[in-house]
């Protein structure tokens, strides 16, 4: 999705030097960096500050240098949130003023954005710390959202299976709940497909399909709980044997995160199979197991 940043340009005062400046695109927050001494030196006062949203970002000082921070939330502090096929970008502005300003004068812009990729990883939260002057600003990455998948006891999804393997008897329903570490409720969790594997590999052809395109394959069988309103999916289905043998089974998810803001994320499953009409992002697949069958008499 196309976005423009817009710059003030004074020709009283100098741009603040972008290679002194700093942007880091954490999970929970943005942060942008001034070093004093430059700021400084071309006639601005680094501690002036405020974003879009006047008296509303959190400020600290530390080794010289003053940070601005601000929630990676859509309206924090004026955060403009957009979305394309693969990101969630977030941009605001942070505007500097002289130093000695003692009547109305135009602050400096100092346009920054940080782009967040929409899917899933299971790798570690680390600061991105790489910066870009794009467009007259600062740009910078941000890391990957992050889901789980659990298998409960009950179908009130209140008490996990531990990870790893899991006995269960045949007949009994699987309740299955999704979880995406997103800050922003702006986006919602939708289940895509969710299929059963006699392997750990969701590229297995080899499967035994519960949902597809966000519906269930056998309303008899899969019941979708939620799917579409929040950060979490939820489902549960009967499951029995897997072309009758008693292999250990694997449960793979996959989803995409819809922008709740501009779309009913919520699918319809009525009639005909649905077909997806938004604009979502994939996210990688989730697998949970070995799912093992108790097979002594009942």
């Amino acid at each position: 999705m196309p976005f423009h940043l817009v710059t003030l340009h004074l020709s009283s005062v100098e741009r603040p030097p972008l290679q002194t400046s700093q942007l880091i695109c954490g999970h929970d927050k943005l942060q942008v960096g001034l070093d004093v001494a430059t700021m400084t030196s071309v006639g601005l006062n680094p501690f002036s500050g405020n974003l879009a949203a006047h008296n509303c970002s959190w400020v600290r000082v530390h080794n010289g240098e003053v940070w601005y921070e601000v929630e990676a939330q859509a309206g924090a502090c004026g955060n403009i949130l957009r979305t394309n096929h693969t990101h969630a970008i977030y941009s605001n502005s942070l505007f500097i003023y002289p130093a000695n300003n003692t009547s109305f004068t135009v602050p400096v812009s100092l346009p920054f954005l940080c782009a967040y990729p929409l899917n899933t990883s299971t790798s570690l939260n680390v600061a991105i710390r790489p910066l870009l002057p794009v467009g007259g600003g600062l740009s910078g990455a941000g890391t990957k959202a992050r889901a789980s998948m659990s298998l409960f006891r009950n179908s009130n999804f209140t008490e996990a299976y531990p990870s790893g393997g899991v006995i269960l008897p045949l007949g009994l329903p699987l309740y299955v709940g999704v979880s995406v570490e997103e800050n922003d409720t702006s986006f919602a969790a939708v289940l895509e497909d969710c299929y059963a594997t006699h392997t750990s590999s969701p590229n297995d052809p080899l499967r035994y399909l519960l949902i597809q395109n966000k519906c269930p394959t056998d309303r008899r069988q899969v019941s979708i709980v939620e799917s579409g309103s929040s950060l979490q999916a939820r489902f549960s289905a009967l499951f029995f044997l897997f072309q009758g043998t008693y292999q250990d089974v694997y449960l793979h998810c996959s989803l995409t995160l819809c922008d709740r803001r501009n779309f009913n994320c919520v699918p319809s499953c009525t009639g005909r199979a649905y077909r997806s009409v938004i604009s979502s992002v994939p996210v990688k697949p989730l697998t949970i197991g070995p799912i093992t069958w108790d097979k002594s008499p009942k």
